[in-house]
């Protein structure tokens, strides 16, 4: 049966690899666009998906890998033309750099006629070997090639793209990014969340709990945060550390196990893996703490800020995209433990600033990421690649 039939709707497939990118990324839009589209979820299966099926997504899944793995992905090419040449998608929409690669890819050979990345961040860091560098240049360029439109969630991604050539200036579209900011509210509710979330982690209301979130890879900057936090411990001993820091299947640059030990801070640290709910972390924090190297806009700065809590966060254009130095939040070099320790001594030292910071971060934050405002610019331009067909198929929709 064809399902455009029966909906009246455009078929459009999303595509990401990691399940936990559908869970805690791309439902957020999923749930808005449902009324326009109607849509199948393409991942690798995972615990992950559970929470897109709960809600009645049509989910089909690949075989993928995040890491690159040419022969591997020539099969998670070849399963996803299949699939495509089986449902006859209208629009293909593909998010993160190796989601975007096969799935153009893909969905190129199996004649999708419309298809859009999301690029919600580039790859490329100091540091990073010519060779490696080269060769995200290619799949990027071949990736924005095959599509007919790339987002971007940040002005900086999408200018460098333009003027380095990755991404055609006519396909490359600014979206922005957005939170839920009805969910990022302080109240009494929020309170208790957050104190029965410390108190099951073990943490007194003495302590000053530091949070970071992000996966547990080099990239994050974990390491410079165990070492200022070890450095920082005598004066500060009311310091303790919650890290939200997941492993993902196949993910390359893992940190070691041992890391805690190793700079001898197990006692001021506890470490949580993978939630879809982030909330509770966030609402027990005193600060949020941000070290990553490299980012699209980040996600969890942008929640913190919101909920008003203080943001410390490298200097780093995906982190200046949602905060100011000095004035909404404390920004410090990427990859310097001592840069960051310094941030951390100023935050702690005065307070009544600290504080003051975050009052003004929440108030542009909540002026300028809106997640509806966000979905309603990425449907925006879904219409605008379907044209006519998009209103013609909603118009034969039986009232």
């Amino acid at each position: 049966m064809d399902r455009r039939a029966v909906t009246g709707r455009p078929q459009v497939a999303h595509f990401a690899v990691a399940p936990e990118f559908v869970d805690r990324i791309m439902l957020l839009d999923l749930r808005r666009l449902r009324p326009h589209e109607d849509i199948t979820v393409i991942a690798t299966e995972g615990e992950a998906l559970e929470g897109a099926r709960r809600e009645g997504f049509r989910v089909l899944t690949v075989n993928a890998r995040r890491k690159l793995s040419p022969l591997f992905d020539l099969r998670t090419v070849w399963e996803l033309w299949r699939i495509f040449r089986r449902e006859r998608f209208d629009l293909l929409h593909t998010y993160t750099p190796k989601a975007g690669l096969l799935g153009q890819i893909a969905g190129a050979l199996a004649r999708i006629p419309r298809r859009i990345h999301g690029c919600r961040g580039l790859l490329y860091s100091e540091g990073m070997s010519s060779r490696r560098r080269t060769l995200l240049r290619v799949t990027d360029r071949i990736t924005s090639m095959l599509a007919h439109r790339t987002l971007y969630l940040s002005a900086a991604d999408r200018d460098y793209s333009v003027s380095e050539g990755l991404c055609a200036s006519a396909r490359a579209v600014l979206i922005g990014s957005g939170v839920e900011l009805h969910r990022f509210v302080r109240s009494d509710a929020t309170r208790r969340v957050g104190e029965a979330f410390r108190e099951r982690l073990g943490f007194l209301p003495e302590h000053t709990v530091v949070l970071s979130v992000g996966r547990f890879v080099e990239d994050k900057g974990y390491r410079e945060i165990c070492a200022a936090a070890a450095r920082l411990r005598t004066d500060y001993p009311q310091l303790r550390y919650l890290w939200v820091a997941p492993v993902l299947v196949g993910e390359d640059d893992v940190l070691p196990a041992s890391l805690i030990t190793d700079y001898g801070i197990d006692d001021l640290v506890r470490l949580t893996g993978y939630t879809n709910e982030i909330l509770p972390a966030l609402a027990a924090a005193d600060l949020l703490l941000h070290p990553s190297r490299r980012e699209g806009v980040p996600r969890v700065v942008m929640e913190a800020a919101a909920l008003g809590i203080p943001v410390l966060a490298s200097d780093i254009p995906g982190c200046r995209e949602v905060v100011q130095d000095g004035e909404s939040a404390l920004l410090f070099a990427a990859g310097d433990s001592n840069a960051l320790e310094a941030a951390m001594q100023r935050a702690l030292r005065d307070p009544g600033a600290t504080a003051a910071r975050a009052v003004r971060a929440a108030a542009d934050v909540r002026a300028r990421f809106d997640q509806d405002a966000l979905t309603r610019r990425v449907w925006s331009v879904h219409e605008s690649v379907l044209g006519a067909e998009a209103g013609l198929m909603r118009s034969s929709v039986p009232a």
